[in-house]
């Protein structure tokens, strides 16, 4: 192998010595012709012959020279196509071997980087968690789209700089510059966003070295645990209060009798009604409890639709003494529209007879005068059930909580009748888990209408 250094010297020797070669033989001719002018000709030859060579030879070194020019160019801008020059061995054709091989290399990490980049994007964009991280200097370097919408910065115009731009919350940038100092390994943060209770969990990203070179904060939006926290609270509280408030009197009432009042005949029989009717209450808050808990219940879920059918008309007739019983006592008029044709429903029987005298028998409940209605519709995929009644109505800032265990829009008047607050609760699961759902209006003085859409068989 002959490298290009060495090419140009002989090349200079070589072009040197014929320049020579052809200026000494022009001398010579002239010499020997006994001419005394000066042979133009031969120094123009002599000179022009040797550059002609040397131009020819350069040129064809600069365009091999200009293509690795232009190849090394397009691999900065990402085009990796094969390097094509000529075959040599010279250092030039070494460097484009090279190259082509560091371009390969180059292709392959960038492919490499592009499918790791698309991965981590795609995981990113699929997490439920929100995930912001930042640099050495607290600057943002990634958000994903649940960080956006935590924050409620989705659609943002321009890009985000600095955390507090995302977050407007200062103690968290604070724990965040903590974290980046080193003065805290990790930090945890819980704020309330309009609505939303959201939790950041703050973490270093180090260097091999150690060194923090940035943090990354998971945001977990947490409202639902918090809700569910709180609700297990209220329903261990209700559920305790709801059990007290009978064994008190029923334990009252017993130690009464035990300390004398048995003698007295209209004492005990009125002492034991009243033992009899807490007692009864207890029962139907226990029945209910287990009812809920088998409707929320996964292992049970399947067989609440498990391919039973059933009639409004066969589950009316069913409650339909109760519920007529229990109207003629206050005088109200209780008002039944069941087209004979109706389809059947997805549900059980025992099932949709509970809705029907869930529903009515709180119509009734709650009505002093006028009249109670159910009537049935048909649609292409639901059948309608409208539960209807002119009692007292219900406030319209309650009408989202009704559904909520225990609770109870007039809590003395709902307790003095029995009730134990389990009973819609009831009706939207048992309506949920069939892939039904319920909905009410109200009007205070006027009444109030619920709604059932159950699935056709």
């Amino acid at each position: 192998m002959i490298s290009i250094k060495w090419r140009l010297t002989g090349l200079f020797v070589v072009m040197t010595g014929l320049s020579l070669l052809l200026f000494w033989v022009g001398e010579s001719v002239r010499m020997a012709s006994d001419q005394q002018k000066i042979d133009y000709g031969v120094i123009f030859l002599a000179v022009c012959l040797p550059a002609g060579v040397v131009y020819f030879y350069t040129n064809q070194l600069s365009r091999r020279m200009e293509k690795l020019h232009f190849a090394t160019r397009r691999i900065a801008r990402g085009d990796f196509e094969h390097i094509q020059l000529s075959d040599s061995t010279d250092e030039l054709g070494q460097f484009t071997t090279e190259l082509n091989s560091l371009s390969r290399h180059v292709e392959m990490i960038v492919q490499n980087g592009t499918q790791e980049a698309y991965k981590m994007e795609t995981i990113l964009a699929g997490m439920q968690e929100g995930v912001v991280a930042v640099d050495h200097v607290g600057r943002v370097v990634l958000v994903n789209a649940a960080a956006e919408r935590i924050f409620e910065r989705q659609g943002m115009n321009k890009e985000l700089k600095y955390l507090l731009e995302l977050t407007y919350d200062s103690e968290l940038e604070h724990l965040v510059r903590r974290v980046l100092l080193g003065q805290l390994l990790s930090a945890t943060r819980e704020t309330h966003i309009a609505q939303r209770t959201v939790q950041s969990q703050i973490n270093p990203i180090l260097s091999g070295q150690g060194q923090v070179r940035g943090a990354v904060i998971v945001i977990h939006d947490v409202t639902e645990l918090r809700r569910l926290v709180q609700m297990r609270t209220e329903f261990v509280a209700n559920v305790s209060h709801e059990l007290r408030t009978p064994l008190t009197s029923i334990k009252g009432f017993v130690e009464t009798l035990l300390d004398g009042a048995a003698a007295d005949p209209s004492l005990r029989d009125r002492f034991l009604k009243i033992i009899q009717a807490e007692t009864l209450r207890l029962q139907r808050l226990i029945e209910d409890l287990l009812t809920l808990a088998h409707f929320e219940g996964r292992d049970n879920r399947i067989g609440v639709s498990s391919g039973k059918v059933s009639y409004v008309q066969k589950a009316y007739e069913t409650i339909k003494p109760v519920i007529l019983s229990f109207a003629q006592a206050k005088g109200i008029i209780v008002e039944v529209d069941i087209p004979e044709n109706l389809p059947s429903m997805l549900i059980g029987e025992n099932l949709l007879s509970q809705l029907l005298l869930n529903l009515l028998e709180n119509a009734v409940k709650f009505t002093t005068e006028g009249r109670v209605w159910l009537h049935a519709y048909v649609s292409k995929e639901h059948i309608h059930l409208e539960f209807g009644d002119t009692g007292c109505g219900i406030p319209e800032e309650m009408l989202p909580r009704i559904f909520e265990r225990f609770y109870r829009v007039d809590k003395a008047r709902s307790r003095e009748q029995g009730g134990t607050g389990l009973g819609l609760s009831i009706v939207k699961h048992m309506l949920e888990d069939i892939g039904g759902q319920i909905s009410v209006t109200s009007q205070l003085g006027v009444g109030t209408v619920f709604t059932c859409d159950l699935p056709r068989a």
